[in-house]
């Protein structure tokens, strides 16, 4: 009977103190990887690049595009602190790759990092976990072949993702770079619904917040209108929905309609059913008088809205240093209107509280001076030579001091104003 009880308490000890013990070598008090976020409009470009060839080569036959290994660490640790609010790092040599990461878990739960690091091996096909570490926690290579079965378990039933991994042939790495070989399926092409990118809710209010429009549109078939006079409506059918709905899902709803109108896109480039959808009547959309302001405005809005402030920024600084190289010049107007564009994204969808106070402030009254700081004596349509005279580069003292009064502008329209 002694040797019973024994037995039973060892037992109980091991499920007890084992799970404890995995917490303690799991889990760390400090992060391992902390780094800051950084965009610069050269990454910007590089990543324009390789869309450009992608699309390029977007045939039936094998190619292979090339990706700098500096800009997989930095896309890594954009997306480490985008949907974890945590940094990564990614380390290659030729035929293998480290990434190392740290999240913090939430604190309602449990205060620490998850530190996980993994070393890719290169294969025939896809790169293979070799080793699995999180924290001071090795994982055995049993438990990595289970999680990893698991994964593609879960990966063959999701077609939309099957399908892309499907296409790539193999993935070479280098210390410098990594090259993917894939083979563009033209079924995807030849699909009548494509692949669903966004979910089927999404979809219901990007057709309801489309129906609106074309109903507007008609309405009122001037070809010229103002951003106020658009976007305002679209707000207040969220407003409507949003009462027993989600404020958040319905303000990224009505900015995707109203970027895609005011850049003359169908939204079929987006949701293939929607080239059975009616079409809202073409317009030039202004802002303050500008189109250009519009453009800017609702682009900025609508990446900021679907990702974050720091891509949104990325982008407005490397399209105004694009400008430098042709005829329209850098524009500190057009930064303007970006940085309006960006903060009303964020205001959007910071929170439910935030995107229901914004739909009660445009629903109230929305003129295009809420949307579009003062301007008229900002410099624009400055040559790269100009520019350089009068700023130096963008980390000269003199651009900072533009860039924060440009910040402040914008901090005090009425309807971004936190007070």
């Amino acid at each position: 009977m002694r040797t019973f009880r024994f037995f039973i308490t060892i037992c109980l000890l091991v499920i007890v103190v084992t799970p404890a013990a995995i917490l303690i070598l799991a889990i760390e008090n400090e992060p391992r990887i902390v780094r800051q976020v950084s965009l610069s409009p050269e990454y910007i470009a590089r990543a324009k690049q390789i869309i450009d060839t992608y699309r390029a080569q977007s045939n039936p036959e094998i190619a292979t595009i090339n990706i700098l290994s500096k800009d997989i660490d930095i896309a890594a640790n954009y997306l480490a602190d985008r949907f974890g609010q945590g940094s990564a790092k990614v380390s290659m040599t030729d035929g293998s790759a480290l990434v190392a990461l740290s999240i913090p878990l939430p604190k309602q739960f449990i205060h620490g990092y998850l530190n996980l690091q993994v070393t890719f091996a290169q294969t025939t096909w896809l790169p293979y976990p070799q080793s699995v570490q999180i924290g001071n926690l090795s994982l055995p290579n049993f438990v990595t072949n289970l999680l990893i079965s698991l994964f593609v378990d879960w990966l063959q039933s999701n077609p939309e993702f099957s399908a892309g991994v499907a296409t790539i042939k193999q993935i070479k790495i280098y210390h410098h770079e990594v090259n993917v070989t894939y083979h563009w399926n033209p079924v995807f092409s030849q699909k009548k619904n494509g692949i669903p990118i966004l979910g089927k809710e999404t979809r219901e209010r990007l057709f309801r917040i489309n129906s609106l429009l074309v109903n507007k549109s008609e309405t009122n078939s001037i070809n010229v209108a103002s951003l106020s006079e658009i976007l305002q409506p679209l707000i207040h059918h969220a407003a409507t929905q949003s009462i027993n709905g989600d404020a958040i899902a319905e303000n990224r709803a009505a900015i995707l309609v109203t970027t895609f109108h005011v850049l003359g896109f169908p939204l079929k480039l987006l949701v293939p059913e929607a080239a059975n959808w009616p079409t809202p009547t073409r317009q030039i959309i202004t802002l303050d008088g500008r189109d250009d302001f519009a453009k800017h405005f609702m682009v900025s809005a609508a990446i900021t809205a679907y990702a974050d402030t720091k891509l949104s920024d990325a982008i407005g600084l490397y399209k105004e240093i694009e400008d430098l190289r042709g005829e329209s010049g850098f524009s500190f107007n057009d930064i303007a209107a970006n940085r309006a564009g960006t903060q009303f994204g964020k205001k959007a969808v910071a929170n439910q509280a935030s995107a229901r106070q914004l739909q009660q402030l445009i629903v109230a009254d929305l003129k295009d001076t809420d949307l579009m700081p003062p301007w008229l004596d900002l410099p624009e349509h400055m040559t790269k030579s100009e520019f350089q005279r009068r700023f130096g580069d963008i980390n000269e003292p003199i651009y900072q001091q533009m860039a924060a009064e440009i910040e402040n502008r914008v901090s005090a329209l009425r309807i971004l104003r936190s007070d």
